[in-house]
């Protein structure tokens, strides 16, 4: 019993310290939980559906998740089902997309746009605030 109960405690502390060490660091993930396991989402696990990143804890969720992709996103929240969406409107113009091949990868996330003189302004705006302009 004394064992167990020892077990119990490490794993505890284990979870504590490893949700202490990840908060306030920001991840570019669409989704923040697994759709699989429903815990954290890390950047390196994702695959793409209809047209937006989604992403996992393990590569294992990966795999179960290609089995029914609908029902796993069905299970995330609200909030996380419209991270998951890709955009259907262009962030520059509001103009509607009407294809999906002008994108840009940015934080974690597909963007799409209506036309490359778009994806140019884009890329620009995000050039200049990241050099503080």
């Amino acid at each position: 019993m004394r064992k167990v109960s020892i077990i119990i405690f490490v794993l505890m502390a284990l979870t504590i310290a490893t949700a202490s060490a990840s908060d306030g660091v920001k991840q570019n993930v669409t989704n923040k939980r697994c759709p699989v396991m429903n815990s954290a989402a890390s950047e390196k696990f994702r695959t793409e559906y209809n047209g937006q990143y989604v992403y996992f804890c393990c590569q294992g969720c990966i795999k179960m998740f290609e089995k029914d992709p609908a029902g796993y996103i069905a299970k995330l929240s609200k909030e996380d089902q419209d991270a998951v969406k890709a955009n259907e409107v262009c962030p520059v113009t509001d103009d509607k997309i009407t294809d999906r091949t002008r994108w840009v990868e940015h934080e974690g996330r597909k963007v799409y746009f209506c036309c490359d003189g778009c994806v140019d302004t884009f890329k620009q705006k995000i050039a200049e605030k990241k050099s503080g302009i």
